[in-house]
């Protein structure tokens, strides 16, 4: 995986796990020419021009936009870019600011699963007195400028002809050195794609929608870009919420430290219970060791080849779920020892690419790799395989390899400052994150002096959603963000309980509970 920690991420790992039988869902509409209703000197549009449901978006008050900005934040000259929003009105009748939601990423849309996630019970609940605002970060979905899909389209279809990983690889760099090409000649600047651009786009959109002042509740890759309007555009910010935070002070990204903290934490809370402890008394001996037989002896999953670095990646996935977090230690010591048809049980169960939007990987690169990239000799693959040798499967230096070609820019040192500044900021991080962990919330509230940190037990990633418990905290915070928060449900949350038999009757009742859902 090679993206931002995020709901985003989980889909770019569930695109490698299928070894090239990519499930990049990409918009191909190019740039958006139907004009808005400027007769009337309206931004509104008609629904199905940015891919919203209009029958849905009738009745349930929902309105859609398509929205001027420029290309790059400040300069007139450079033409203007059209950022799909949609504003579903509150349900109640209370006078509080509306509410922005930043999604994860980069390169996953968010308008995609507008109505699912509107129609939730969380966000529901919220819209009772918050108007919600939502829109498709600048190159994903149906905001522009569209970024090169028939070049992921060819990626995808070279990828089907069961490459090796060397010829994947130069394939992959070979057209996305393309897709720079022709962004240059289509006058699209790439500079104009960064975490800065995107909360600079927030606030035009506020600005368009004649908002005054709002809220901001941000998830992984969000959180940056609300951090960031934070340190740029705070004057029309009433609070925020930080949902699983990657601050730009946090150390460069990568899985390995990350998902070792999972790991331990697992592990720790394994070691509370005799009868989980002497089951499970290896959980990251387990991982290097599944990982190590695969990359020996690959899987056959769906005809291809699934091998360690895939299973890796698959562990990661399975970690972002909070509901499958009590079945890793069992997984992890079935894998370790050779149960691979639960593995390929387990493998089909919980993929569920596209789930949190279209994706679009160059645009999701353009970011990644203009912010990621490491900082110190100590971040570099090479020195992180050496301190985490278990988890070298989950290694970025094939990713930071493209990257040092497609966008080998880096921001200037004071983007990785911490962000400053006094407004309430309400930070939420799952203990199990394997993305954004606990050590990351930390960074995240160094210098926000009106700030409240929240490690969210049993809570994986989107820990707002983990509970009811942290959904009302979160909840009340938006309500009033001045007052002090009731956290006494927090201290009622009991140890995880983990499932210690039977993974295959556990992932049937996860798989269940999807078809459930569906229906």
């Amino acid at each position: 995986m090679n993206k931002y920690s995020s709901a985003a991420l989980q889909t770019s790992i569930l695109q490698k796990i299928r070894l090239g039988q990519f499930y990049l869902i990409a918009t191909t509409l190019g740039l958006l020419v139907i004009s808005c209703s400027e007769s009337d000197n309206s931004l509104q549009c008609f629904c199905s021009q940015i891919g919203i449901d209009s029958v849905w978006a009738d009745s349930s008050n929902v309105s859609c936009y398509k929205i001027p900005v420029n290309q790059t934040y400040g300069n007139d000259k450079s033409g203007k870019v059209y950022i799909a929003a949609i504003r579903a009105k509150k349900t109640g009748t209370s006078s509080n600011e509306p509410l922005l939601y930043l999604h994860g990423g980069p390169g996953i849309a968010t308008l995609d699963n507008a109505e699912r996630y509107i129609n939730s019970t969380h966000w529901n609940t919220l819209r009772e007195n918050h108007d919600l605002i939502m829109f498709d970060y600048r190159g994903t979905g149906y905001s522009e400028p569209s970024l090169c899909e028939d070049a992921l389209d060819s990626l995808k279809n070279f990828g089907k002809t069961n490459p090796s990983t060397e010829e994947y690889k130069a394939k992959e760099i070979e057209l996305y050195m393309k897709c720079r090409a022709s962004l240059l000649e289509k006058n699209i600047d790439i500079q104009s794609f960064s975490s800065f651009q995107m909360a600079a786009d927030a606030d035009e959109v506020r600005h368009a929608l004649k908002i005054k002042d709002w809220n901001v509740y941000g998830v992984s890759y969000g959180t940056m870009v609300s951090l960031l309007y934070i340190r740029h555009f705070p004057e029309h910010l009433k609070s925020v919420v930080l949902d699983s935070p990657f601050p730009p002070n946090a150390p460069s990204f990568d899985f390995i430290r990350t998902m070792n903290s999972a790991l331990v934490n697992i592990q720790n809370n394994l070691k509370e219970d005799s009868a989980t402890a002497q089951k499970f008394p290896t959980v990251l001996e387990d991982f290097a060791r599944a990982a190590k037989r695969l990359n020996e002896n690959p899987l056959k999953v769906d005809g291809v080849d699934f091998n360690g670095d895939d299973f890796a990646n698959a562990m990661v996935a399975a970690f972002y779920k909070t509901d499958v977090v009590p079945l890793i230690p069992l997984a992890l010591h079935e894998f370790a020892n050779g149960k691979d048809s639960l593995l390929a049980t387990w493998v089909e169960t919980l993929s569920s690419a596209g789930a949190y939007g279209k994706v679009n990987d160059i645009q999701g690169a353009a970011i990644t790799c203009y912010e990621c990239k490491p900082r110190t000799p100590e971040e570099s693959p090479d020195s992180l395989e050496k301190e985490y040798p278990h988890l070298a499967s989950l290694s970025m230096s094939s990713y930071l390899n493209l990257c040092d070609t497609f966008r080998p820019e880096s921001p200037n040192d004071k983007f990785f400052e911490a962000v400053k500044g006094d407004l309430p900021v309400l930070v939420l991080v799952g203990a199990y994150d394997p993305g954004t962990p606990p050590f990351y919330g930390e960074a995240a509230v160094q210098s926000l002096t009106n700030s409240m940190l929240i490690v969210v037990p049993n809570a994986s990633h989107a820990a707002m959603h983990s509970s009811d418990c942290s959904f009302n905290i979160v909840k009340s915070f938006l309500q009033a963000p001045s007052i002090k928060l009731d956290l006494n449900c927090m201290k009622q949350v009991g140890r995880i309980e983990f499932a210690t038999t039977n993974l295959k009757e556990e992932l049937e009742k996860i798989k269940n509970k999807k078809i459930a859902k569906t229906n």
